[in-house]
């Protein structure tokens, strides 16, 4: 079997000066990193206090998913000898809370 490792680093950027000692105190600011590749910026939901503007964990969740779902059909065609020449998914999904 063959291993392949995946490495990141995230770096909390939203400590206003006081860290976490209240909850509203601070912000849910992140980036990822990897080497070579741009940085991504993220930020929790906006109903946890998040930042809008910024991917977060659930929608990053969601990009995997499809990401994953694409590569491995347009393979499975190309093994298969089926041309596909365009794709578009548009997925979701939802958190019960």
């Amino acid at each position: 079997m063959t291993e392949h490792h995946y490495q990141m680093i995230l770096t909390w950027t939203g400590n206003k000066g006081q860290g976490t000692k209240e909850y509203r105190g601070y912000e849910r600011s992140f980036v990822l990193a990897c080497e070579g590749k741009p940085d991504l910026v993220g930020s929790a939901d906006p109903m946890f206090l998040g930042d809008k503007t910024k991917y977060n964990p659930e929608e990053l969740l969601v990009a995997a998913l499809t990401s994953c779902h694409m590569l491995s059909y347009l393979h499975q065609c190309a093994e298969n000898k089926i041309i596909v020449t365009q794709y578009r998914d548009q997925p979701n999904g939802t958190m019960k809370i």
